[in-house]
């Protein structure tokens, strides 16, 4: 489900302008009273830096139709699973969620409130040191991940059904105007060889469980004291080896590539066993993660800067996709 088309019709700094406003409306039934509020992003969400008496936060605005309200309480009940087994993750406040509804904003809309997480990200690509440090979290996050028992009602998505259970086509196997007609002949080999390896990998204990599956530079924050964890709405059950390659998917077409890839293997190495077949796989899982981003661009054309940069986004993601041909094959 997209946004309304009004709504979608408007300029990314009126509908940021709106939904703070139905933020606003969460806040008061959080009983936070902000200072100050700062858009933060405008993608799949809308997220806002809220400073208040109460503290200082991360105001979640999901979009309408992307998670159901089980879906988000369940990721509230992993944050917050994870936090408690000392694995660094933002504290939902009060461990609720709450659905606010404003005139302003044609639908009512899911929100949470998360601790703030210190730290900077790494914009220009991972150190060996920081990508040491990722492998070893998601390697800590994974052991978790495989020995917690969800709670009763808990509901989150299985990533990778569209090829495993309910097989549908692709936005790219269409022509569309953000896409060149090679980058899509190229996205059309790359799923066609990624559903064949989604259904050749079992489900096993060794290979799946409930996983991040956003890790990319923007959901990791590093200080002195280590590095944090944000962004768990993509959370859901899939292979462990996805997590790899949303971490690794930005960095293909960088010269850094090959060694933060090792250090990050090693990293996880320091805590658990690889994957079984990570050497074989992890290019063509990256290939995957990277084809998955420019669906998800064609069919976000509700939103007003994914419609501006799509073209030019594809066609680097389409780039990153060519750079890891000649990797790990």
């Amino acid at each position: 489900m997209t946004q309304s088309p009004e709504f979608a019709a408007l300029t990314q700094e009126e509908q940021i302008a709106r939904i703070e406003v139905l933020g606003r409306a969460a806040l008061r039934e959080f009983g936070v009273k902000p200072s100050s509020i700062a858009s933060l992003n405008h993608a799949e969400n809308t997220t806002y830096r809220v400073e208040s008496p109460e503290g200082i936060f991360c105001l979640r605005v999901c979009r309408p139709g992307y998670q159901s309200d089980a879906n988000v309480e369940s990721e509230i009940e992993f944050m917050s699973a994870l936090r408690k087994a000392g694995i660094e993750a933002p504290q939902p406040y009060l461990d609720r969620v709450v659905k606010a509804s404003v005139p302003e904003v044609p639908e009512a809309r899911n929100c949470v409130l998360l601790s703030w997480q210190p730290g900077e990200f790494r914009r220009g690509g991972y150190t060996p040191e920081d990508a040491r440090q990722l492998g070893e979290a998601m390697a800590r996050m994974h052991e978790f991940s495989a020995r917690w028992t969800p709670p009763a009602g808990f509901d989150r998505q299985n990533l990778h059904g569209w090829a495993l259970e309910s097989p549908k086509p692709m936005a790219f196997s269409e022509p569309n105007p953000l896409i060149t007609e090679e980058d899509r002949d190229l996205l059309q080999v790359v799923d066609r060889e990624a559903r064949q390896l989604l259904g050749e990998i079992p489900r096993d204990r060794d290979n799946f469980g409930l996983i991040h599956a956003d890790l990319h530079h923007g959901n990791v924050l590093f200080d002195e004291a280590g590095l944090h964890l944000i962004d768990f709405d993509d959370t859901g059950w899939g292979f462990w080896l996805y997590d790899f390659a949303a971490a690794l998917a930005y960095l293909a077409t960088k010269p850094q590539y090959l060694e933060a890839r090792a250090a990050m293997l090693a990293g996880y190495e320091q805590v658990r066993r690889l994957p079984p077949g990570t050497e074989e796989r992890l290019e063509p899982f990256i290939r995957l993660r990277l084809a998955g981003i420019c669906n998800w661009i064609l069919v976000r054309t509700d939103n007003p800067n994914i419609r501006e940069i799509g073209a030019n986004f594809i066609g680097g993601l389409c780039e990153g996709i060519r750079a890891t041909r000649s990797i790990g094959s």
